[in-house]
């Protein structure tokens, strides 16, 4: 019986280091794609702010081609 103890509690230490590092493993991972997730949306706002400051620059020169039309 003591054999078999000593033989659990052997095997318990590493068992529970390697839980540990899995876990820290994976909560490692997690950040790292937390992290590009909020570089991505960061990016994408960007863009969009580009791409609506494009739009609104296109609007005017129509509205002002427009506008020398019914002149």
């Amino acid at each position: 019986m003591d054999h078999l103890i000593s033989i659990g509690v052997g095997i318990a230490g590493p068992a529970m280091l390697g839980i540990f590092a899995f876990a820290w493993r994976v909560n490692s991972r997690l950040s790292a794609i937390e992290r590009d997730l909020k570089n991505h949306e960061q990016r994408i706002k960007a863009a969009q702010g580009q791409l609506n400051k494009h739009f609104d620059r296109a609007y005017t020169i129509r509205k002002n081609i427009g506008s020398s039309d019914l002149d």
